[in-house]
């Protein structure tokens, strides 16, 4: 049996996620846990948990290496951070520090489901379209950005200088290697600014990125030639 725990600081937020992921998963035992030290007994009982749904708020620290606290006390289980607010920078730095997910507390019930499942089947899950929540661009909201294709559900402007040099290589069809070399940064970490771009654009294959890419390019003003 799967066994999940949601470990958050409000009692409220604890009982509407589990009621909402028991409605997905009605074979899947959840627990949970209002404070770090009791997240940590939890991770180290004598029974496995296939997931833990945590907030960082809850354990008295934001940074994501704090995930190696986790990992100590327990080695196979998957986390998703959630949070009620977070960058396109700050979720690429939790997944590169190890964690599988991250969940936005301003996401719809469904969205959370199937960031869940996706997490449980051994992928990744970041939010579509996602964007600093409430920044703006050119004085508009990014909530009421144009959408440019079904594909582009809201154009991540928050995206860092970086993200766009990414952005712009990927509209160009170059490999992870090829953005690494040309950005002058390690592989992996090419992997990691790609996956999430293309999970953010909600694309199935490299190809379909490059056209939405294109599309995003032009509305962040970002000459994808250099």
């Amino acid at each position: 049996m799967t066994r999940i725990l949601v470990a958050d600081e409000h009692a409220l937020y604890r009982t509407g996620l589990r009621t909402i992921l028991q409605a997905a998963l009605p074979d899947a035992e959840f627990l949970e846990a209002p404070d770090f030290e009791g997240l940590m007994r939890r991770l180290m009982e004598d029974q496995p948990i296939h997931l833990v749904l945590v907030s960082l708020r809850m354990t008295g620290s934001t940074e994501p290496q704090i995930i190696w606290d986790f990992k100590r006390a327990s080695t196979t289980t998957r986390y998703i951070v959630i949070s009620s607010n977070g960058t396109f920078d700050q979720v690429l730095h939790y997944i590169a520090e190890g964690f599988h997910g991250f969940i936005s507390k301003l996401q719809r019930d469904d969205e959370i489901v199937e960031a869940v499942q996706e997490v449980l089947a051994g992928r990744l899950a970041v939010p579509r379209g996602l964007t600093s929540f409430g920044s703006s661009v050119e004085g508009h909201s990014a909530r009421e950005a144009p959408q440019r294709r079904s594909g582009l559900q809201q154009a991540p402007f928050g995206l860092t200088r970086r993200q766009k040099d990414v952005l712009a290589l990927l509209a160009d069809g170059l490999s992870n290697r090829e953005i690494a070399q040309a950005l002058h940064i390690a592989e992996p970490t090419a992997k990691i600014h790609v996956s999430a771009l293309m999970r953010t654009l909600n694309v199935r294959n490299r190809t379909e990125a490059a056209v939405l890419a294109k599309d995003l390019l032009r509305i962040l003003k970002v000459d994808p030639t250099g």
